[in-house]
């Protein structure tokens, strides 16, 4: 019994140290949190926010990509992935309308909780409002199956830097 508990333990301390070292590689650009979600027209928002999920850019210091993820507070449950393929415009501010800028991608994603990757076309639009920069990012997969989440972001990411 005492040496199912030092394995344990130990696996457990090496699972700390890899997120540990991954995350240290990793420089997060924003993060989106998600207060209004649907999934195929169907109002999810009490699971995204019970799960505390949001959406995150960050660039990793082993490659060039930005990378997309979409986390939940639950372990292993994520999808992520590197974007490519980014288009951006700016809508200046008018007398009926907030600023936007509005970034289309295509999102080469993987799941942790299922085996599902795939490429997905990304529309990403934040809207500068004088509280702070809301969002709405709507997600179009492969199989046509159509998420949008909408909230605020915390930190800056300007997309127009990683047109390619």
């Amino acid at each position: 019994m005492k040496m199912k508990k030092i394995v344990l333990m130990f696996v457990f301390v090496l699972s700390i140290v890899q997120i540990y070292s991954r995350n240290e590689e990793q420089e997060i650009l924003a993060k989106f949190i998600i207060t209004d979600a649907t999934d195929n027209g169907i109002d999810v928002t009490p699971e995204i926010v019970k799960n505390q999920v949001y959406t995150v850019f960050y660039t990793s210091g082993n490659d060039e990509f930005v990378y997309m993820a979409n986390v939940a507070k639950v372990p292993n449950t994520q999808s992520f992935g590197p974007m490519y393929s980014v288009d951006s415009e700016t809508y200046p501010e008018t007398d009926d309308r907030y600023r936007m800028d509005v970034f289309d991608f295509n999102w080469h994603y993987s799941n942790t909780y299922d085996t599902k990757k795939g490429t997905a076309k990304v529309k990403v639009t934040k809207i500068y409002k004088p509280q702070g920069v809301a969002f709405t990012l709507k997600i179009i997969t492969e199989s046509l199956d159509i998420v949008i989440y909408r909230g605020y972001m915390e930190g800056t990411i300007n997309f127009n830097e990683f047109n390619k």
